[in-house]
């Protein structure tokens, strides 16, 4: 590879995974740039190309403009090369292009269901801050010890009891070293909005020193000791815009959610014998 070209490869990336997923013929409006082993690269993906390095002045963007065809040119080549050697019929790479026209399609079809959302409006966004007082008017910024444990779901509720008994963390770590019970340890420092709510709620109970095991998934818990706090808070005029993006945030997942259902409703869903989920109104196939 050409090094004047390696940071535009990087930058071209996802063109790249995108060609290999199809590339659509160009119309007779779409002019030309080059074409590269017989395929026509248009001014269009041109572009699209050169819009992914950002805004650039009239001198950069000229200068550019002829090393990204030349990346692209190289890319239809590479790409060229790998079809005749029939690499787009290896299970992986083929699955790989599948699911990269998947998402691609997914985040076309998103874009187009939620451009019609209406923005906050200021009463929208007057409610929600006073409905979270935890985030901005109360908002503080913690600083927690914190356990990465290891642990098998049968003895989780062992663990609990152990630490609620120990009168020190050091104790309860002692204590978990002696039963062989793997841990990491370290100390972070969180705001209020980096902290899931339902952990929020309980770090909010909590005085210096205490401290509580949270969850994680089947074989690991943490455990998040509370070394102290400090007050943080955020106006409304300061929190206007970030409060927006959560309202806004909420609706598309909201009519994210429903349009699922209403797709898995209309649509045919079979699984393989063994694989339908618990409690799926989707019957199992019969391979």
């Amino acid at each position: 590879m050409r090094p004047q070209y390696a940071s535009l490869w990087a930058a071209l990336a996802v063109s790249m995974a995108l060609s290999a997923c199809e590339k659509p013929a160009a119309t007779a409006h779409d002019a030309i740039a080059a074409k590269a082993g017989g395929e026509s690269i248009s001014e269009f993906e041109l572009g699209r190309a050169m819009a992914r390095l950002g805004p650039l002045s009239e001198s950069a963007s000229a200068e550019a403009r002829g090393k990204v065809l030349e990346a692209l040119v190289d890319q239809y080549l590479v790409s060229n090369a790998a079809k005749d050697a029939k690499l787009d019929k290896v299970p992986e790479v083929a699955l790989a292009m599948r699911q990269a026209q998947r998402q691609v399609l997914v985040e076309a079809y998103m874009e187009r269901l939620f451009k019609s959302l209406p923005e906050p409006t200021d009463s929208e966004i007057r409610d929600y801050y006073d409905r979270h007082p935890e985030w901005f008017a109360q908002r503080k910024v913690y600083r927690l010890q914190e356990l990465d444990l290891q642990v098998a779901p049968e003895r989780v509720a062992e663990v609990e009891a152990k630490l609620k008994q120990s009168r020190t963390l050091s104790a309860f770590t002692d204590w978990l070293g002696a039963q062989a019970i793997a841990f990491k340890s370290g100390e972070a420092v969180r705001p209020a909005e980096q902290i899931p709510a339902a952990m929020l709620a309980q770090l909010g109970k909590m005085n210096a020193g205490q401290a509580v095991v949270v969850p994680r998934d089947a074989n690991r818990i943490s455990v998040l000791r509370l070394i102290g706090s400090q007050a943080r808070p955020v106006t409304l005029e300061q929190a206007r815009d970030a409060v927006g993006r959560l309202i806004l945030s909420g609706k598309r997942e909201t009519l994210l959610e429903a349009e699922v259902r209403k797709l898995r409703e209309r649509g045919k869903v079979e699984y393989a014998r063994g694989f339908a989920p618990a409690g799926s109104a989707a019957q199992p196939g019969k391979p």
